[in-house]
C-alpha cells in the first residue's frame, strides 16, 4: 500500500518521503543514542519498553476491530473502509486524554484528517466504555467474548456471516446465536 502511494507521487520506496522508513530511522536513532549515551546496560530496558509498546498497540488494534469485517465486492476488491469498520466510544474525557483515539472510525475512513478534527459517526459500532477500560476485558477472553459477541451480532443485525469470527470459535458463536453458517452450508452442498 505504502509503495503504491509513493509510486503515485513519482517516488521510490527507498526515498526520504517514505514515512515507514522515517519511522524506522527515528526508532534506530533513538535506540542507538540511548545505548550510546547510557551503555549496553540500557538494552533490557529498551527491549521491555518496546515489548510493552507493541503489546499495547496490538491490544488496542484488537479492541478497535474485533469481529468487524470489510465485505468483498463482486469484482473481488474489498469495500471502502468506512466508519462502521471500527469500534468507537465517544466519551469526551477519554477522547481528550487519548487524542481522539476512540474516534478511530473517522481515522480509517478519512486517514489524512488530523486527530483533533476526528468526528463521531452514529453508524460506527459503539464500545460499552472507553478504550482504556476495555484493556483488561480484552486480556480475559471469556469476559471479552461475553461483552462483545452480542455487540458484533447486533452490529450486523444478526447476520454473523458478515462478521470476522475466528475459525476456532465460529461454530460455537453461530450455534449460540442460532445463525446458519453460509460458508459451512456452501461446502456441504458442493
Amino acid at each position: 500500500m505504502k509503495k503504491n502511494r509513493l509510486k503515485r507521487k513519482g517516488k521510490e520506496f527507498w526515498s526520504s518521503d517514505n514515512e515507514l522508513l522515517q519511522g524506522w530511522g527515528m526508532t534506530a536513532a533513538f535506540h542507538g543514542s540511548m545505548v550510546g549515551i547510557f551503555g549496553k546496560g540500557t538494552i533490557p530496558y529498551l527491549a521491555t519498553q518496546a515489548f510493552y509498546g507493541i503489546s499495547l498497540f496490538e491490544i488496542i488494534n484488537y479492541i478497535e476491530h474485533y469481529g468487524l469485517l470489510r465485505q468483498k465486492k463482486a469484482d473481488g476488491n474489498y469495500e471502502r473502509t468506512m466508519p462502521e469498520h471500527s469500534w468507537n466510544n465517544n466519551n469526551v474525557v477519554t477522547n481528550l486524554f487519548l487524542y481522539q483515539l476512540q474516534r478511530h472510525s473517522d481515522h480509517h475512513a478519512y486517514p489524512t484528517r488530523p486527530f483533533q478534527a476526528l468526528r463521531h459517526f452514529d453508524e460506527a459500532p459503539e464500545l460499552p466504555s472507553g478504550y482504556a477500560s476495555m484493556l483488561l476485558p480484552a486480556l480475559i477472553p471469556s469476559l471479552w467474548f461475553k461483552i462483545m459477541d452480542k455487540r458484533v451480532f447486533d452490529h450486523y443485525k444478526g447476520d454473523l456471516n458478515k462478521a470476522n469470527i475466528s475459525s476456532k470459535r465460529r461454530a460455537k458463536i453461530f450455534k449460540k446465536f442460532g445463525v446458519v453458517d453460509k460458508a459451512l452450508e456452501s461446502t456441504t452442498t458442493q
